[in-house]
């Protein structure tokens, strides 16, 4: 199986990569419980254990939208503004957020149910943007089928 480090959301079931390369892609899976400690006894007990939705933190730079590279301190500024656009435009609408993406293999894995917890940029390096974002995925399982047109 062929897959293929591709950052990026669906809205509104049209995929948009997000700008690279990206330099790192954290994904913090989180668990509620319950913890008692036995009376007079050492140790504790867990209860209730259950997964929580999943953190994804993104970091990347600013130069290159798919293939076409973004050279002009104008160019990766308008990029930065387009997904501060998108992210705003969609403030209550939940994304889809892609790992991996191969759309020859048609092969994926990607988190449905996705909101943006953070966006973060950095604008005081003129020869190359940088920018974190931070999902929350409401719904902690990896996907891997493609998704239907």
């Amino acid at each position: 199986m062929n897959m293929q480090f591709q950052p990026g959301v669906t809205v509104a079931g049209t995929f948009r990569e997000l700008p690279g390369p990206v330099t790192k892609l954290q994904v913090q899976d989180h668990w509620d419980f319950d913890r008692f400690q036995p009376l007079l006894g050492d140790g504790d007990h867990t209860v209730g254990l259950a997964r929580q939705g999943v953190d994804v933190s993104i970091q990347g730079t600013v130069a290159m939208r798919g293939n076409l590279l973004l050279l002009s301190e104008a160019e990766m500024f308008a990029e930065v503004q387009t997904l501060r656009q998108l992210f705003q435009s969609q403030a209550e609408a939940l994304f889809d957020l892609y790992l991996f993406r191969d759309e020859t293999a048609e092969t994926c894995r990607y988190f449905k149910q996705c909101s943006v917890a953070r966006f973060q940029y950095d604008l005081t390096q003129p020869e190359l943007y940088s920018y974190s974002l931070v999902f929350h995925a409401d719904d902690p399982i990896i996907y891997s089928d493609w998704p239907s047109a």
